[in-house]
């Protein structure tokens, strides 16, 4: 509270109202933004939650539906190092420009021009017609900056970001955000290295600021509840490991750095988009998408994916992080002075890996081994599985005396060996309704757990925090591939890898001159 005036009447700011949940008593709180914005006709409610965009690639203009609809939330400010190009990568030629049409409302959007979009100017664009086709009397304006500490600097009101850049650039933006008190949804992982992920659990942990991981909006899909069950009521007997397995990567991966040297497209601030990466030369070969096949820049499919199929195994069994670490990968063979050589690297992650990590319980009662696969690695088919072979991507739990296979996200679980019959009618509790569905106000359930954080209601189940085992474990087996698949041995308590001196150096990077964290 401050005081103002000769009679020092009490007045509490925006910023306090949005943070803490309080002015419920206040008739009115008006925010600083709509005494600005009323000079352009715009109008927002005391308890909007302003927010700030942070990277416009694919992704990101495929997850604004959520945000645009919520009558809680109003995006004021978006950040990319690129303007607007049209070489992004998608799943389908037209599908991402179908989808921004629909929310325009424009059918011809960006007709006549070639390519798959994105950019900065490219989200301002389809936020503001977005607005004015469905917010009656919106007639405001998004401010686009290269830069997103520009916005963070100029934009007083921005209560709240989205993450939505490269891997490599999620700890630093999410540590800025957290100093500054901004309520923050980030996509998978919190850091593509151990100690700068690590930083950023720390800082959620000890902050009230409502913090939202991405990858938690799948926890709630499939059914651990009912895999739960059937491990504690003996259906497979000892759980002793976990498979899960990915036809990842889809992007192209380079086993070579490239050599040639093409210009920076006009638009792309590249020393902006490595952020804290050391120097190089730009390449298409490194950005959008493909950026995840480098140690650099990405964390590799298990970090693509694995957040979405683990996070709720990891809470459902009382998993700690990961205390040993080994890898198995692919070799490519190329031609060195037409002789033929193999392709082993610290810089690129491989086609295919296998990673084997020793996962001890919380509670310290033993331990399980967890095989994450991708590339077309799978585990061995089970004695008495029910088909030919298992499915491109899935998951199983395999016991002492049987097994469960499901999908990849835990969906469509099957019993497999000779308790499947006796442990049939075994049932798991409901799903829980915290993640899936949309409430009656128009919010998703879990953004609407995100929002009330962010009022002042306690963290939701999203929270960075809760993510910490499993950031740690991923981050731990990208060590182990850039150490040619070396066992390594992990101490969570003190953060670091005592088997090995070269490989606990791999902890972190060398952070380039001005991105010290």
């Amino acid at each position: 509270m401050k005081e103002t005036g000769k009679n020092k009447t009490p007045q509490i700011s925006r910023r306090k109202f949005i943070s803490t949940g309080v002015g419920l008593g206040f008739a009115t709180v008006v925010p600083n933004h709509v005494f600005a914005a009323k000079k352009h006709g715009k109008a927002a409610p005391s308890d909007k939650i302003c927010m700030l965009y942070i990277g416009c690639g694919t992704q990101g203009l495929e997850e604004l539906p959520a945000l645009l609809k919520s009558p809680d939330i109003e995006i004021i400010g978006v950040a990319d190092p690129n303007r607007e190009s049209y070489d992004y990568i998608h799943w389908s030629e037209n599908g991402l420009r179908n989808h921004l049409r629909s929310l325009t409302g424009e059918t011809s959007w960006r007709e006549g021009i070639r390519g798959i979009p994105g950019g900065r100017n490219v989200m301002k664009e389809v936020v503001e017609k977005y607005y004015r086709k469905n917010r009656a009397g919106y007639q405001g304006s998004v401010s686009a900056k290269e830069d997103y500490r520009e916005l963070l600097a100029t934009i007083k009101d921005i209560d709240a970001v989205k993450i939505m850049s490269p891997d490599h650039q999620h700890a630093y933006q999410a540590l800025d955000c957290l100093k500054k008190g901004k309520h923050i949804i980030m996509h998978k992982p919190l850091g593509n290295k151990m100690t700068e992920a690590m930083k950023v659990v720390d800082a959620a942990k000890t902050s009230a600021i409502s913090t939202h991981m991405m990858a938690y909006n799948s926890s709630g899909s499939g059914n651990m509840p009912q895999i739960k069950a059937w491990i504690d009521a003996g259906a497979i007997g000892t759980l002793k490991e976990i498979h899960n397995w990915s036809n990842r990567p889809v992007w192209p991966q380079y086993p070579l750095i490239p050599t040639d040297k093409p210009p920076v497209p006009e638009g792309l601030n590249w020393d902006l988009w490595l952020g804290p990466a050391e120097m190089r030369d730009y390449h298409p070969s490194y950005t959008h998408c493909t950026f995840r096949g480098w140690y650099e820049f990405g964390a590799g499919a298990i970090a693509d994916m694995g957040y979405y199929s683990m996070l709720s195994v990891f809470d459902a069994l009382h998993l700690a992080s990961s205390t040993t670490v080994s890898t198995r990968f692919s070799r490519v063979i190329g031609l060195r002075n037409n002789v033929p050589s193999t392709i082993v690297n610290n810089y690129s992650y491989p086609m295919a890996a296998a990673y084997r990590f020793e996962i001890p319980y919380k509670n310290k009662s033993g331990k399980i081994i967890f095989q994450w696969h991708d590339g077309g690695f799978k585990p061995q088919t089970p004695e008495g599985y029910n088909g030919d072979d298992l499915p491109i991507e899935g998951m199983m739990f395999l016991g002492d005396k049987g097994a469960i296979v499901s999908g990849f996200l835990r969906e469509n679980p099957a019993l497999v060996g000779e308790h499947a019959t006796k442990f049939s009618e075994v049932k798991g509790e409901p799903m829980p309704e915290r993640i899936r569905g949309e409430l009656p106000n128009g919010n998703e359930r879990w953004l609407q757990g995100w929002i009330d954080g962010c009022r002042g209601k306690g963290k939701g189940f999203g929270s960075f925090e809760n993510a910490r085992e499993v950031n740690e474990t991923f981050n731990l087996g990208s060590i182990s591939l850039m150490s040619n698949g070396k066992k390594l041995v992990y101490d969570p308590a003190t953060r670091t890898i005592t088997n090995d001196a070269e490989a606990n150096k791999l902890l972190t990077r060398n952070i380039r001159k001005g991105w010290e964290m």
